[in-house]
């Protein structure tokens, strides 16, 4: 995470959430006085610590449609 160590280089990223997500991941962050940004990266990090070492992923993502 960007700020937890001086060694460690971040990368800006960016996703597309449906809205109902960015919602809950908005009120989460306001409830804890942290940003939604923090809440993303703290999900991350721990779905890789708990999955990183899988090749096959432990959950099945919807089919995005044509232009979505």
């Amino acid at each position: 995470m960007a700020g937890t160590s001086r060694n460690r280089k971040s990368v800006r990223t960016s996703v597309i959430l449906p809205e109902e997500s960015h919602l809950r991941i908005q009120a989460l962050a306001d409830a804890n006085n942290v940003s939604a940004a923090w809440v993303i990266r703290a999900a991350v990090m721990e779905f890789l610590d708990e999955h990183g070492d899988q090749v096959q992923l432990p959950l099945k993502l919807p089919k995005m449609r044509k232009g979505g």
